[in-house]
């Protein structure tokens, strides 16, 4: 790792960073005074370490160019000394490169590309070039992400112990949804762990996962209850186990409903959420994304005012 980027990676360990969503007006345009309200209110919140724009709950694939660097100037406005990252997209390594710079001119602290089609073919040598092209080309450090979706699942753990000892890598995500793939990760790339920190993107087995050692949570789950979120990774490494399980109890019923079938529903299940708290005056997602219906709505509206969420 470019020492440069140590700070960085030290920085994250032992705290929570919300995959923030954006809040949309019926005619998508960034509503950009909910996004700084919110983005504001989360790094408000003690043990939120960064946050990230333009991650897939941020609608990073859906989203033009400009919007997501606005989106990024928000964030960076509104979070005072807190890091800003950014999910950057594009399916072949020129366009994730651009993607980068204009993040990066954007004001974004560190850059995480999301999965691309070509991770279908299982050449680990695809994932380590792209990342390699993308470190090259900026002077921010990168975060590597292993999700449960995009051919991922084609490419050998092996190819994510090797992209943690790249320069520019500084943390790994973790978003498999497979606890057997998960823990594998673990134990393959903890040789290097000294060279990159262990983030969970599950937030179907959270607790797990910071039993198995995450240091980090990177979650789009944060945008709702952050506290919990902070407190529950704070009694795993507490060794407090108990209190832990807990508040995984208290937390389930919400788990169950945000990331229930289809999963894919779970970034406009978080903002109907939003907008029932009065964090987002609307709940739009971009087509062909749906709103909830009322019965969904009635479901979800119960399970807040049980959490004293609302």
């Amino acid at each position: 790792m470019k020492p440069e980027y140590e700070e960085v990676k030290d920085a994250i360990k032992g705290g929570i960073i919300p995959a923030t969503v954006t809040p949309l007006t019926p005619d998508l345009e960034v509503k950009e005074d909910d996004l700084h309200d919110h983005v504001a209110s989360l790094t408000d919140t003690d043990g939120i370490v960064a946050t990230i724009a333009n991650a897939h709950s941020g609608e990073c694939q859906m989203s033009p160019a400009e919007d997501k660097e606005r989106v990024i100037e928000i964030h960076e406005e509104a979070s005072d000394d807190e890091l800003v990252f950014s999910g950057i997209a594009g399916e072949s390594t020129p366009q994730a490169i651009e993607e980068a710079k204009r993040a990066e001119a954007a004001g974004a602290d560190a850059l995480m590309p999301v999965p691309i089609d070509l991770y279908s073919h299982g050449d680990p040598q695809i994932l380590l070039d792209h990342y390699r092209g993308i470190g090259e080309a900026v002077d921010i450090p990168l975060i590597a992400f292993q999700f449960g979706n995009f051919g991922d699942f084609d490419l050998p753990v092996s190819a994510y112990a090797e992209l943690v000892q790249q320069d520019s890598v500084v943390a790994l995500k973790n978003a498999t949804f497979d606890p057997v793939r998960y823990e594998e990760t673990v134990r393959a790339t903890k040789p290097y762990r000294d060279q990159f920190t262990l983030m969970t993107g599950e937030d179907l087995f959270l607790y797990h996962s910071y039993v198995f050692g995450a240091e980090t949570g990177l979650i789009a789950y944060a945008n709702l209850i952050p506290e919990m979120h902070v407190e529950k990774l704070r009694a795993v490494r507490e060794g407090d186990l108990e209190r832990a399980r807990e508040l995984r109890a208290e937390m389930a019923p919400l788990t169950n409903f945000l990331f229930k079938e289809p999963i894919g529903r779970n970034r406009n299940r978080t903002k109907a959420a939003l907008k029932m708290q009065g964090v987002f005056e609307h709940d739009t997602v971009r087509p062909p994304g749906q709103t909830l219906d009322a019965e969904e709505k009635d479901e979800l509206r119960e399970i807040l005012q049980d959490l004293d969420a609302l």
